[in-house]
C-alpha cells in the first residue's frame, strides 16, 4: 500500500510513511504524533487491525486531520501476530467485520484497495482524495496517476 500511496502524492506532497520517518534513538509514539499533527491529511490502511493503525486513526480524528479511509480487499484482525508464540498453529486471521471489530466507527465511510490490482487501487486512492478536496479545498490538485 505504501508504494500506491507514494505513487499518488509524491510530485505534489512529501510523504511520510511509519516507520521509516521516524528518527532512531527518539520514542516512536510522540514522533508519531507529532507527524500526523504536522501533516495536511491522512491515509489509514485498514489491513490488518492491528492496535498501532487503530490509535494512529484515532490520533488523526482528535486533532480533526482530513482522512482517507481504505480497506484492504480480505482485511482480517491480525490476531496471530497479537497472540505471538502462543497462538495455535493451525489459528488463521479472522476477517474484518466492522460491525463487530470497530462497531463506534461502522458508519465512517471507507473504501477498498486491492493488493493484487495497483492500477485500480491507485485510481481509488486518487478519487478519494478528490473527494477529501471538495471538503477541504486548502489540499493541492493532485495530477491523476497513470501507471501502465
Amino acid at each position: 500500500m505504501t508504494v500506491l500511496v507514494w505513487e499518488v502524492f509524491h510530485s505534489d506532497y512529501t510523504v511520510r510513511l511509519t516507520p521509516s520517518a521516524l528518527v532512531s534513538g527518539a520514542g516512536q509514539l510522540l514522533q508519531i504524533e507529532k507527524q500526523i499533527s504536522a501533516c495536511q491529511f491522512a491515509v489509514v490502511c485498514l489491513d490488518g487491525l492491528r492496535p498501532n493503525v487503530i490509535h494512529e486513526w484515532g490520533y488523526t480524528r482528535g486533532v480533526n486531520k482530513p482522512t482517507i479511509v481504505l480497506n484492504r480487499d480480505g482485511a482480517t484482525v491480525d490476531v496471530v501476530s497479537i497472540l505471538g508464540p502462543s497462538a495455535p498453529a493451525n489459528m488463521s486471521n479472522p476477517a474484518l467485520v466492522m460491525d463487530m471489530h470497530l462497531s463506534n466507527l461502522k458508519d465512517i465511510n471507507r473504501k477498498t484497495w486491492y493488493p493484487g490490482d495497483p492500477v485500480q487501487s491507485v485510481r481509488v486512492i486518487w478519487e478519494e482524495y478528490g473527494k477529501l478536496r471538495e471538503e477541504f479545498p486548502f489540499l493541492v490538485a493532485v495530477k491523476e496517476p497513470r501507471l501502465w
